[in-house]
């Protein structure tokens, strides 16, 4: 299964290789590369501490039970494919308005269906759920972890981008927000006041 794990965290590397180039010299109405810049230095940091304490240092901290190693393993695998399937349909969904920038495209249309019907931002679900499918498939409470830190640079992530769609979008997006929960699937949120 680790193999497997392996494999699937290689492709959805692989499927987001393009990000640059959907990126760099396009027009953008707003654009905020600073501020991801400095978020993706965070996310690299927790992940280059992650690597050096699981791989040089040696630490580690089991999560199954004995005996019950397979059984969530297993289940950590089909959290880490639901959670890939859901972050590469939502890049899909968004098509030429996806952005590796915190950016608003010029003529950038608002997207609600498909992966955006069931949270806002489902690509950093489906990181998240990946790593922390992958906690289990690795049997790895630092791994486990490294997804809980990551939440909160992606939920920084949410604030800076819902900032600039309600500016741009307006009214849809604060709809939009009522309708659908930020990153957790599933949950009712409570209404939010416009400004």
């Amino acid at each position: 299964m680790q193999l497997v794990w392996i494999g699937l965290a290689l492709a959805g590397l692989a499927f987001y290789a393009d990000t640059p180039l959907r990126t760099l010299g396009q027009p953008y109405e707003h654009n905020r590369w600073r501020a991801r810049l400095a978020l993706l230095t965070i996310e690299v940091n927790l992940v280059a501490m992650w690597a050096v304490s699981r791989f040089l240092m040696g630490w580690e901290i089991p999560l199954h039970p004995p005996g019950a190693e397979l059984t969530v393993a297993a289940a950590g695998l089909a959290l880490s494919i639901a959670g890939a399937g859901l972050a590469v349909w939502a890049k899909l969904r968004l098509g030429r308005w996806f952005t590796a920038t915190f950016g608003v495209k010029e003529g950038h249309e608002l997207v609600t269906d498909g992966p955006y019907a069931v949270t806002r931002h489902p690509i950093y679900t489906g990181l998240l759920a990946a790593i922390l499918g992958g906690a289990l498939v690795w049997n790895s409470g630092l791994t486990l972890v490294l997804g809980l830190a990551l939440v909160i640079p992606f939920l920084l992530h949410t604030v800076y981008e819902e900032a600039m769609f309600e500016k741009h979008f307006g009214q849809p997006y604060f709809d939009y927000e009522r309708r659908v929960p930020r990153l957790v699937p599933f949950t009712r949120r409570a209404p939010r006041l416009e400004p």
